[in-house]
């Protein structure tokens, strides 16, 4: 079991990270108006999470892979 959620890692984390890019851009891009100032503040910060929850969940799968492979 474990090494099928490892397997499949990847593909999550890599969506996380995408949509978090995509949110992040959205509310970067929100901020040129004045009046959706607030969305985009939410919006780069939820993006913000999900780039840096793709990042770790990155790490974590590169740390289990190795450590699937040394065993």
């Amino acid at each position: 079991m474990i090494k099928a959620f490892v397997r499949e890692f990847p593909t999550v984390h890599l969506v996380i990270g995408v949509a978090g890019n995509l949110v992040f851009f959205v509310g970067s891009v929100l901020f040129v108006w004045h009046s959706t100032e607030l969305l985009a503040i939410w919006l780069f910060i939820v993006g913000s999470f999900g780039m840096l929850l793709g990042a770790v969940g990155q790490a974590l799968y590169l740390h289990e892979r190795h450590r699937l492979s040394t065993e």
